[in-house]
């Protein structure tokens, strides 16, 4: 049987219930009951190990631990960053989008305002053309009635004019 299979089944190891719920807390003490295992177990094999006193390994211990909490913080924060960044991107998106509806339905409304405005120019020319023409028109009826009205004057003229030499002589 390998070291490692010895590790695993050494019930030393087995979770217990602190790490159900804080699996933090497992690891760091299953961490340091492998070290303390993995030294008596070179002892037992006969294998030199340097006689370091057990205050070293715990602080070394402590400072992985600590490296340790102090990664799934940074990855933790990183996470958040993240997840503002993709919130407020997402708010650009959806601002963007709003932005070109708004530049879409103003650009419509320019067209059609434009066109009703075109449709006005093109009416009230038509109307000043209708107005000239009516114009023209009455002006020759005017030119016409002033003729005939010169003509009758004159016949007027012609036929009383005896009378009123008579009258007045």
């Amino acid at each position: 049987m390998s070291e490692l299979q010895k590790l695993l089944s050494d019930p030393r190891f087995r979770p217990v219930d602190k790490t159900a719920r804080e699996p933090s807390v497992a690891s760091e003490a299953n961490l340091g009951s492998v070290l303390r295992v993995v030294t008596s177990m070179h002892a037992q094999t006969g294998i030199p190990t340097p006689q370091s006193p057990p205050q070293d390994w715990d602080a070394l211990i402590h400072r992985v631990q600590a490296a340790a909490r102090q990664a799934r913080e940074i990855e933790a924060q990183a996470r958040e960053r993240e997840e503002r960044i993709e919130h407020v991107l997402e708010r650009v998106r959806e601002d963007i989008n709003a932005s070109n509806e708004r530049a879409r339905i103003a650009e419509m409304q320019a067209r059609d305002a434009q066109v009703r405005a075109e449709a006005q120019v093109i009416a009230a020319e038509e109307r000043a053309k209708a107005a000239e023409a009516r114009a023209l028109v009455a002006e020759e009826r005017a030119q016409n009635a002033e003729a005939w009205l010169g003509r009758v004057q004159d016949a007027i003229m012609a036929e009383f004019s005896d009378l009123a030499n008579q009258a007045a002589a």
